[in-house]
């Protein structure tokens, strides 16, 4: 899958299997709850939206915080916290009951979070560079997400036959078990990302292409990591509206969401490295990023299409590829902008941007079903990246990354 053969890249990996672990009970509820929403104790579809943001909004205020806490202790310190927090809300989503008790969980997973992503991407910016910081991204992003294909996988199937509670539960002792393998495994030293923090702030803002870096990555984030995954499963549901049968049982809205997401993130490990090891190649990572968004905005637009249900269904898979290219290239982009000097004050303000974009999403995506319908909301979003795409072509003509050494291969 991924060659741990490099030094440098082994603590990534063990820490994106510790947030893959972390990551079941989170990615189970964005298809569990769009179908059993009733069953949690929620009045709507719209409150089931709000709590698919909530744990991002809450991460909005904490992210700085968190990266200010970094400062201060180690990354082995900020994952044994997180993960204890991942086990607590995990197992307390077997016994929620009612909108506010769900909306405090959500809120103490995003904090958790918080402390998974910049913890890694701080470990990265330390072992990474120039020529190798693509790859290193897509093998974290590629393996932590196999914790949403077993989480989305088991939401979509084993809540169906078993129920929330028991699944919760397991999953929620399986984060626990990971405790040991934190302490044992992770370095216990500060990142040094903070080293020249103060003295490069200034040069960050006055750098146009991370402004742009910065709109692109709110924008992806907003129409598909935030809004698409969340009302896939609901998606699904209106478009079938009886479930289809595979020998000889029927499977439903909620097991063909999950499937779909499982299968994107089984062939995450591969793809996502790859694709980071090709951008930190000579023909760098622009090409990725316009055919990318070209793609995810023909196939967006395609959805309203009225296609065969197998083809519509491939559709919305490539669209899900397609995401986790841009997921890695964008933060591989964005680390390059000010490697070796702001980093921890970058890569902390990418990761607020992103998780707007991602807040928005999915409140976004059931207030437009609703006042607009769906079919609008998928044309504007395809519209949206395809401006995006004309945007990445256009930078390189206006040179809005000229004087940065850092980005020597675009």
């Amino acid at each position: 899958m991924v060659s741990i053969s490099n030094n440098n890249l082994k603590p990534v990996v063990i820490v994106a299997l510790i947030t893959a672990v972390s990551l079941f009970g989170d990615s189970m509820l964005y298809v569990a709850l769009p179908i059993h929403w009733e069953d949690a104790g929620l009045a709507s579809l719209l409150e089931v939206g709000i709590l698919l943001s909530a744990n991002r909004f809450i991460r909005l205020p904490f992210n700085p915080l968190i990266s200010w806490l970094y400062r201060k202790v180690s990354v082995r310190s900020g994952l044994l916290f997180a993960v204890f927090i991942s086990g607590i809300t995990t197992l307390s989503y077997g016994f929620a009951n009612g909108f506010f008790v769900w909306l405090i969980l959500r809120c103490i997973w995003g904090i958790a979070w918080s402390f998974f992503r910049l913890g890694a991407y701080f470990m990265i910016l330390d072992l990474s560079s120039n020529q190798n910081r693509g790859h290193f991204m897509g093998t974290y992003n590629g393996l932590y997400r196999l914790g949403s294909l077993i989480g989305m996988l088991a939401g979509g199937a084993f809540v169906d036959l078993f129920g929330m509670r028991e699944v919760a539960v397991v999953f929620g002792i399986l984060a626990f078990l990971v405790l040991p393998v934190v302490f044992y495994h992770v370095p216990n030293s500060k990142s040094k990302a903070f080293e020249s923090q103060k003295m490069d702030e200034v040069k960050v803002k006055k750098q146009p292409i991370l402004l742009w870096t910065l709109t692109s990555a709110f924008l992806v984030m907003l129409c598909l990591e935030g809004m698409f995954t969340a009302i896939l499963s609901h998606l699904i549901d209106t478009r079938l509206q009886t479930g289809i049968h595979v020998l000889g049982m029927v499977v439903g809205a909620a097991t063909l969401a999950g499937g779909l997401q499982a299968s994107r993130w089984a062939v995450g490990p591969f793809l996502s490295p790859w694709v980071g090891k090709q951008s930190d190649g000579k023909w760098g990572r622009r090409p990725f990023l316009v055919g990318s968004l070209l793609l995810s905005s023909v196939f967006m637009a395609s959805i309203n299409f009225d296609l065969p249900f197998g083809l519509w269904l491939l559709n919305i898979f490539v669209i899900l590829l397609v995401s986790s290219i841009l997921a890695t290239v964008l933060g591989a982009y964005a680390s390059d902008i000010t490697s070796g000097t702001s980093r921890a004050a970058t890569m902390t303000l990418y990761v607020i941007v992103v998780d707007v974009g991602a807040s928005f999403g999915p409140v976004l995506g059931y207030l437009s079903e609703r006042f607009i319908g769906l079919t609008l909301t998928f044309w504007i979003s395809a519209f949206i990246l395809f401006l995006l795409s004309m945007g990445w072509v256009f930078s390189a003509k206006l040179k809005l990354d000229a004087g940065i050494p850092a980005i020597s291969h675009n």
